[in-house]
């Protein structure tokens, strides 16, 4: 039984859902049949996330519906988002969850294949308008030659990390056009320096952001290829955002170029 349609931002639907004992999970369906592997392949991520320190709703059994769509039905976590998290609890609380997201993601394990090839064709297949080709430019400007391919959640959002009872969840995997652990590097930057779980609220910055920001000094060996993933990824936002959004994705692409000697 259908206890209420939740937020998602994949195109997908997602319900919270309720078994004949009154258990609450959740269930999330393909957008559309197109998207059936893609969906498969995220639920196949989720599964396959290990980690001592933090933890992933479980998976309980996926199919397809009469209309064709894959979904698959997973643990229902109660707690609240890492950007809730942020505004609500001191700076140490804050600090110490934080390192334990950090500390993962650096020792995510590299593999000899390169990204090179994959950050090039994503970049020359977006089709937007030819004003952002400074951006796009900015992008390719680097020797992605360097950065190797490795484990990443693939769109790690502060909306997507959840704290429950005090420990940490990672939610809504994504598929990548390619892995790398710079992706979720990149991702915090875009809560850093895009304030993306503020698109929608007032803009009343907390000061522990600029906490959060000296924190990311730590990865500052992967800056440059962070803040081009970070860049790319905004890219790719622009064909589905409106026009008050594409004003908003720009003056942010802006804003890193300007405050990176661009």
């Amino acid at each position: 039984m259908i206890v209420k349609k939740m937020s998602g931002h994949s195109g997908c639907d997602v319900y919270l859902m309720s078994d004949e004992q009154q258990r609450l999970y959740v269930r999330k369906i393909s957008a559309n049949d197109q998207y059936n592997e893609r969906l498969k392949r995220q639920m196949f991520k989720q599964q396959s996330f290990s980690s001592s320190f933090i933890k992933r709703p479980d998976v309980y059994q996926h199919g397809v519906t009469s209309e064709g769509l894959f979904y698959f039905d997973m643990e229902y976590v109660r707690g609240v988002s890492f950007f809730e998290y942020v505004q609500k609890n001191s700076i140490a609380s804050v600090k110490a969850k934080f390192k334990i997201i950090l500390d993962y993601i650096s020792e995510s394990n590299e593999i000899s294949e390169g990204i090179s090839l994959d950050i090039t064709s994503k970049i020359n297949s977006l089709q937007i308008d030819s004003k952002y080709d400074r951006y796009k430019q900015y992008c390719l400007d680097f020797d992605w030659q360097q950065v190797n391919k490795s484990y990443c959640h693939g769109d790690l959002t502060f909306e997507n990390i959840i704290i429950s009872n005090e420990e940490i969840y990672f939610i809504d995997f994504l598929d990548s056009f390619t892995d790398t652990k710079l992706i979720d590097y990149s991702k915090i930057f875009q809560e850093l320096y895009a304030f993306w779980s503020f698109r929608n609220k007032d803009k009343k910055f907390n000061i522990k952001y600029v906490i959060l920001d000296e924190m990311v000094n730590l990865v500052a060996a992967t800056r440059e290829a962070t803040l081009r993933l970070l860049v790319l990824s905004l890219l790719r936002i622009l064909p589905y955002s409106d026009k008050d959004e594409c004003q908003f994705l720009e003056e942010q692409m802006k804003y890193i170029l300007e405050n990176n000697g661009e």
